[in-house]
């Protein structure tokens, strides 16, 4: 994961040679001994030198792209954040490049660092990959970085409180009188959905913490967990995840909930409660501090949706 920033000032030191040397052999001119070029590409390569290949403005020093590294297109809520995205970047005369992961956290290194070669200004990513070497990583590129979705410890995050909003979504439905609540974990072989994983942990120290009776489930064994003598709630951290069992849950008379409050809900008319956030506002701060260095000073202001799943 090596791509530190050099210059061909820094190129020319370490091999001893004149800059406009560096400048010949990068550029494949003519006037230039073979051996010396070898030597400056291998210093190139082994040190991460990436072009100019965008023609950065002189003054601005700035490609005016900026990178967008997302898992995919799946959950609404990630194409709505694309579309936000864009179009606060289309306001300030910026493109955008977008890569998908796959939650794959190889694939996410790769595809940095082809977002780095293309000389991006910033990144806004939703992260499958964290730890020290990782967040080195992401340092060494010596661009913003700002991460959504999924945190790390040392780039700014936008938001909103996964903590707060866990802890009043169930105080909302113990209000409503259900005397057990369902967690349905993600399909975690996704370690890295920090999120969800905050959701999952912050449920389960809230619900000893008050007293509530839990358990935790998955999609495929949700129905099992329905008791028709006791009233039950589902907690789902995705939308996605709580339109998929509405079905179930409304015939046995349980309640349901989610995270995102999709459009999805309402294009179809779905009678389910959300937990929501405001798409355009976590777009457009994103994109501003990736522009303009603006400070993250607050998480994102997020409310529950009620539609009559509780």
């Amino acid at each position: 994961m090596k791509s530190t920033r050099i210059s061909t000032t820094k190129i020319a030191e370490i091999c001893g040679v004149s800059q406009g040397t560096v400048d010949r052999a990068l550029n494949n001119r003519a006037g230039i001994n073979k051996n010396t070029k070898e030597k400056i590409l291998n210093v190139a390569k082994e040190y991460g030198y990436r072009p100019n290949i965008h023609a950065r403005s002189i003054a601005g020093g700035k490609s005016h792209l900026i990178g967008v590294v997302l898992f995919d297109l799946k959950n609404q809520y990630f194409s709505d954040f694309l579309t936000q995205v864009e179009f606060y970047c289309n306001c300030l005369a910026y493109s955008t490049v977008v890569m998908f992961t796959d939650k794959n956290p190889q694939k996410e290194i790769q595809c940095i660092q082809d977002l780095y070669q293309l000389s991006v200004d910033g990144i806004v990513l939703c992260p499958s990959n964290s730890g020290e070497e990782y967040e080195n990583f992401l340092l060494s590129l010596d661009i913003p970085v700002i991460t959504f979705g999924n945190r790390l410890s040392k780039f700014p995050y936008v938001g909103i409180n996964n903590t707060t909003a866990v802890r009043e979504t169930v105080e909302y439905i113990a209000k409503e009188g259900y005397k057990r609540l369902i967690f349905v974990k993600p399909e975690l072989k996704q370690k890295n959905i920090f999120a969800q994983k905050e959701r999952l942990e912050t449920f389960i120290e809230i619900c000893k913490n008050v007293g509530i009776t839990y358990s935790i489930t998955n999609l495929t064994d949700a129905e099992s967990q329905i008791d028709s003598n006791e009233r039950c709630a589902f907690i789902c951290p995705t939308d996605i995840y709580a339109i998929k069992l509405l079905p179930i849950v409304k015939k046995q008379g349980a309640g349901i909930i989610g995270f995102d409050n999709v459009r999805l809900i309402d294009e179809l008319g779905l009678i389910l409660d959300s937990v929501s956030y405001d798409v355009a506002l976590t777009a457009k701060t994103a994109v501003d501090h990736i522009v303009n260095g603006a400070p993250i000073r607050d998480y994102i202001p997020h409310k529950i949706i009620k539609r009559g799943s509780i």
